[in-house]
């Protein structure tokens, strides 16, 4: 595992780039009026927005959960929870892959090896990829059936095609998401198909510095090849939803205090999930640290274009957003991963709960 000086020289940094990304686009929006708009935000509704990113993190430790316990990794409840949130911790890391951690955390405290649980954070990764695809796929429909017309929303090139009516959501982004779309379904299928895995791995045989871990490699693929079931995969997936949703949601009750009226509710709640879910995606796949910039200058221009709200105010929207899910889950993995390790060094004497050496098929 990563020692504590590589973490906190990883925490600085990524804080660094998020302050410099914070300046550079509070000045290309008039730094004065969005720091008026930050301002202006009642500090008493703060409480009611983290409410709904800890919601959010509810969830997902639901998901956590599930995967393990399919796998048959059989943790006391306390330890799964503070590994889960010590992963936090590498939020800021290139499409949160440090959270790889997790998998560390559990070899290190309960002998799980990481082949076997590294597809738990894979599929973590996967499903909230799936359930941002939907919500994306939400706003398309809404558009293509014409949901609130705002002016703003009018098709980057006209058309009397339903496509040309989807209301600001242009080709590329469309593109874009089809493209997303067919990479996941692709490497679910192949992930799913035994044969074809296998087939790869008589393959890759032939090299001898793959040929030495090919055990561990098949134990990784049939991991993955067991939580990729139909059901785990829909209950994951649905879990996401709801975990992405409360944050999309945090999204449209910001813009609702900072610039209200600007659209209809419903309307305003489709294009800010759209919003947020679309940027979070190409912030992951730009692979910076926390999607940095590139999920902030995407959120703030969709929200200019879907909900004319001023771009001072969606880059203020934009900023508290971001604090209140990605620096506040960094703060709680700073906060977890102290305390996982205090925990482990109170029960290091304890004996461990039994884990069933098969998966659950």
């Amino acid at each position: 595992m990563e020692n504590n000086s590589s973490i906190v020289k990883k925490i600085i940094i990524g804080s660094l780039l998020g302050a410099a990304v914070f300046i550079i686009i509070a000045f290309m929006a008039d730094y004065k009026k969005v720091a008026s708009a930050l301002m202006d935000f009642p500090l008493r509704l703060w409480p009611f927005i983290l409410f709904l990113s800890l919601m959010n993190y509810a969830f997902r430790v639901v998901k956590w959960d599930f995967y393990l316990d399919r796998l048959y990794i059989k943790i006391p409840r306390v330890s799964s929870v503070l590994i889960f949130f010590s992963g936090f911790i590498m939020a800021i890391t290139p499409g949160k892959m440090g959270e790889v951690l997790k998998s560390l955390l559990l070899y290190e405290r309960h002998g799980v090896p990481v082949t076997r649980s590294a597809p738990v954070v894979f599929m973590e990764r996967l499903t909230d990829v799936l359930a941002l695809l939907f919500i994306c796929a939400s706003g398309v429909a809404f558009a293509l059936m014409g949901g609130g017309q705002p002016s703003s929303l009018q098709a980057v090139t006209p058309s009397a095609s339903p496509a040309g009516a989807a209301a600001g959501i242009d080709p590329g982004q469309l593109i874009s998401l089809g493209a997303v779309a067919a990479l996941t379904i692709i490497l679910i299928a192949v992930i799913s198909n035994q044969k074809l895995i296998m087939a790869i791995l008589k393959f890759m045989e032939r090299f001898a510095f793959i040929k030495k871990h090919i055990v561990h490699i098949e134990s990784l693929f049939e991991s993955a090849r067991v939580i990729l079931k139909p059901w785990p995969l829909f209950y994951a997936t649905f879990l996401s939803i709801l975990a992405w949703a409360l944050e999309c949601y945090s999204l449209y009750y910001i813009i609702t205090i900072i610039s209200p009226g600007t659209i209809e509710p419903l309307p305003l709640l489709i294009y800010c999930s759209f919003a947020y879910a679309f940027s979070t995606i190409i912030g992951a796949l730009a692979m910076l640290p926390g999607g940095l910039f590139v999920t902030e200058g995407g959120m703030a221009f969709l929200l200019v274009k879907l909900t004319k709200v001023s771009m001072s105010k969606a880059v203020a929207a934009t900023f508290m957003v971001r604090a209140a899910t990605l620096w506040f889950a960094l703060l709680i993995g700073m906060a977890a991963l102290p305390a996982f390790k205090a925990y482990c060094a109170r029960v290091k004497n304890e004996p461990e709960p039994s884990e069933r050496a098969g998966v659950n098929t």
